[in-house]
């Protein structure tokens, strides 16, 4: 059973932690979407700015980055009321089992991998996938991803893009069943994970601290040593952190015995048709919800493609419900800087909408706001997190959405909550809320 509804109106409020974390409430529902960093504590965030919050009926994590996903696994451990899914990245089965049962093996082989980068001084893909933001990228390690038909290039003179239209935008829009999350489907975890839940084996706790302090300690080695450069140990050990992260997150699932549910996004990139979710409720824009077909890459590789590939998510709007595009870090597209729409792929939203500023409004995801402007009306932009170069210079120069802000590096306000309430049972135009501040660094 899930909470009571909290109010008339939906919310999507941004928490004021330095990493990246909003939360949803739709419906009587409850969705956080990433957890922020580890020092970020989100559940005491939550606690403190919505005392009466005792349901998580969805927590989804975008991608593998410290920012997102570091503070899930406390979150999941230590969250005092009831969690009903955790939605996670398909290929995170490729590392999840040999994670649980031998971490120090699987950092002693992440750790070989660097010194042979070293020996053989050659390309180190966690660094290139760091570098490797304008979508330029051409080598072996990450191809473009080949376009099918409906892929190619469209007439440059045209200004519509190809975009999938909503079916019966009457009922669409007022459609707004109740939805019982507990019976959406699939309802049973994969067998290998139902596997983990029963094992005996698994290292412990203390293990696993081990194995990756130990790993820490080696690449901080090689750095003193003059082996690998600054960039190139802070790549690696941003890396060891989302190894944490993911441990972490599977371990509490596996102890809360939570259900899981796996969004690939190399399965929507072959065949360009998103599914899975909940429809009508949380839906993937580029990602299928299944488990990923067998990889021969490396763990290294494995790594690197989780880090740049964030699943994006989208609530539909209705006359009577707030529509949020949750982008992650992901761009929006794919192939040569990043032109190729995700979006174009989803129907149309015919009511405006809201969406996260993908990237904490970073520069290098500036592809991102032309994409959502072909494809929705876009009325407010809700940016999170961030450092001192966030957000960028395009994000700063929007003038179409309304942009607010719950951290604000370059203005030096104290983080806080921030968001958007609505709409209530009227069309949202007249009854959308603002929560907090706008921008201040335009």
């Amino acid at each position: 059973m899930s909470n009571p509804p909290h109010s008339v109106l939906d919310q999507l409020l941004a928490l004021p932690v330095s990493g990246e974390a909003f939360l949803l409430r739709r419906r009587g529902h409850a969705v956080l979407v990433d957890g922020g960093w580890k020092k970020d504590k989100v559940a005491a965030v939550i606690g403190a700015h919505i005392p009466a919050l005792r349901t998580l009926d969805i927590v989804v994590c975008t991608h593998g980055d410290g920012d997102h996903a570091g503070g899930l696994p406390e979150l999941l451990r230590r969250w005092p009321g009831r969690i009903g899914q955790v939605w996670l990245p398909g290929r995170w089965v490729e590392v999840v089992p040999e994670l649980m049962k031998d971490p120090k093996g699987f950092v002693d082989n992440l750790v070989q991998q660097l010194d042979t980068i070293i020996r053989d001084n050659a390309p180190d893909p966690i660094v290139q996938s760091q570098l490797d933001r304008s979508g330029d990228f051409q080598g072996s390690a990450f191809p473009e991803i080949p376009q099918r038909q409906e892929d190619a290039p469209r007439d440059p003179e045209s200004d519509e893009p190809e975009v999938a239209e909503a079916d019966g935008w009457f009922g669409e829009v007022w459609d707004d069943r109740e939805i019982n999350l507990d019976a959406t489907e699939p309802t049973e975890d994969l067998p290998w994970f139902a596997e983990l839940r029963d094992a005996k084996g698994l290292a412990t706790e203390k293990v696993a601290s081990a194995a990756l302090q130990s790993a820490r300690a080696r690449i901080g080695y090689r750095k003193k040593k003059r082996r690998i450069t600054a960039s190139t140990a802070s790549a690696w050990l941003g890396m060891i952190d989302t190894v944490e992260a993911i441990r972490g997150i599977a371990a509490a699932a596996i102890a809360r015995r939570l259900r899981v549910r796996w969004f690939d996004y190399q399965s929507f990139a072959s065949t360009r048709r998103p599914n899975g979710g909940v429809r009508g409720f949380l839906e993937p824009i580029n990602a299928r919800e299944q488990p990923p077909e067998p990889l021969t890459l490396s763990f290294l590789m494995r790594l690197t493609i989780i880090n740049r590939q964030s699943l994006v998510f989208f609530a539909p709007p209705k006359l009577s419900r707030l529509g949020v595009l949750f982008c992650g870090d992901s761009p929006l597209g794919d192939g040569r800087r990043f032109g190729q729409s995700f979006l174009r792929h989803t129907a149309r939203p015919t009511l405006p909408i809201v969406a996260t500023a993908p990237h904490h409004g970073a520069e290098t995801n500036r592809s991102a706001y032309d994409h959502m402007r072909k494809w929705a009306d876009v009325v407010v932009l809700l940016r999170a997190g961030g450092d001192s170069d966030q957000p960028g210079a395009t994000f700063r120069s929007l003038g179409w959405p309304f942009k607010v802000c719950a951290t604000c590096p370059r203005s030096g306000r104290a983080p806080h909550l921030a968001g958007v309430a609505g709409p209530g049972p009227h069309p949202w135009f007249p009854s959308a809320i603002i929560v907090g501040m706008p921008c201040g660094c335009t």
